[in-house]
């Protein structure tokens, strides 16, 4: 069922490309206009995982083995801060552009605003923050990984402690600069995707059963535990332990349900593949997307689906202009296939 071998790993981008879906559709239903949408039982199985899943999947490619940990974050600058930087430049500009012109984003044009990543707070093409988050949860994760000496049982409980502090900085509403809070509480979501590389993975290749006993515990573990959260705000409902058990939980069935459906998802997998790419992107396609089709679609469900069928046609043509263009900028190798 898994190749194990110097490739990408098909199933890891089948379960990106899964939870980029499930950010797209959230953000087009935060830019829903209409005065009235009833209650969906998707929205409200997603709210709980759609971010910490990528915290999760990042973890999974961690190795701290003979780690250098100087080399490691200089990657991850490379890999995170810096599209970060030229992103965030470029929707500026582009935000102030479109209120020249009279075309309405999301949150209104102001200068000010240029510095509200420092303060936490949302800002034009907000989807950025969680390049910050990541960013520090793995300088956090990395830290500990040294200081433990690669010792499992201490990373795993440092983590903990970790997440734990900036879970109780955002219940006591304590908001640290540059998203580090959202960071630290991601920072055993990390650990958790190391864990299911170590413990679970080695197991689960050719072997079927166990993948989707796997996904089963996954799933029962996230309907009881898993609970509604915004990262990017930092507000979490429930307790720390109900949270992290969601996580894992939510984390643990879209992995399994990639691993088996690995060869019949390749529109999925090339989201994954080019998750940064729609990641930072998106709001500018989605916000006029979801005005335009909200005017001849009046019907919540049939205006959501389609909004979002648009955005993913038009991201088949997005992607390969960034790869051609800007592949070390977003971390693309020269290959890539149309789906």
């Amino acid at each position: 069922m898994i190749e194990v071998s110097k490739k990408r790993l098909k199933f890891l981008d089948i379960a990106k490309g899964l939870g980029m879906m499930m950010i797209v559709w959230m953000h087009i239903w935060g830019n829903n206009s209409f005065e009235f949408t009833p209650p969906s039982l998707l929205n409200r199985c997603i709210v709980g995982i759609y971010v910490p899943l990528f915290f999760v999947l990042s973890g999974y490619l961690i190795k701290i083995e003979n780690m250098d940990i100087k080399m490691a974050l200089i990657k991850k600058t490379k890999s995170l801060l810096r599209p970060f930087l030229v992103v965030y430049i470029f929707s500026f500009f582009m935000s102030f552009l479109l209120s020249v012109i009279g075309i309405g984003v999301k949150h209104e044009f102001e200068w000010s605003n240029f510095l509200n990543p420092l303060y936490s707070k949302t800002f034009f093409n907000g989807p950025l923050w969680f390049l910050l988050a990541l960013f520090w949860a793995f300088a956090i994760f990395y830290s500990i990984s040294k200081i433990s000496r690669e010792k499992i049982v201490v990373i795993s409980l440092l983590a903990l402690f970790v997440g734990y502090i900036g879970f109780y900085l955002s219940k006591k509403e304590i908001i640290l600069p540059l998203f580090v809070g959202q960071g630290m509480v991601a920072c055993p979501m990390l650990m958790m995707g190391y864990l299911l590389k170590k413990y679970f993975a080695p197991f689960s290749y050719n072997r079927k059963i166990i993948v989707l006993f796997g996904m089963s515990i996954g799933a029962a573990i996230y309907l009881y535990f898993g609970t509604g959260l915004s990262m990017q705000s930092n507000r979490y409902d429930g307790y720390y332990l109900q949270l992290l058990l969601g996580v894992f939980g939510g984390a643990m069935f879209f992995l399994c349900i990639s691993m088996l459906l690995e060869r019949y998802l390749p529109f999925i997998e090339y989201w994954g593949k080019y998750s940064l790419v729609i990641l930072c992107f998106h709001n500018f396609i989605l916000i006029p997307c979801a005005k335009i089709t909200g005017r001849v679609l009046h019907q919540s469900a049939v205006w959501s689906l389609g909004t979002f069928i648009i955005i993913y046609l038009c991201f088949l043509l997005i992607i390969p202009l960034v790869s051609k263009f800007l592949p070390s900028l977003f971390n693309i190798k020269n290959e890539y296939k149309k789906i």
